[in-house]
């Protein structure tokens, strides 16, 4: 969950093609701790990031 926040953080901003692989292939592998707060509240940031 760490270095997800952390690419979050850096990711925040960025417009690319590699970012957005990255953010949807995150999205992919976080399903299977849909019952981790901290994943929900990264799933939300994401969001933010792609819209």
């Amino acid at each position: 969950m760490a270095t997800w926040r952390d690419f979050l953080g850096c990711a925040d901003g960025i417009r690319s093609v590699n970012v957005q692989a990255a953010l949807r292939d995150m999205r992919v592998r976080r399903r299977r701790y849909s019952a981790v707060p901290e994943a929900q509240q990264l799933r939300e940031r994401a969001g933010h990031i792609t819209d």
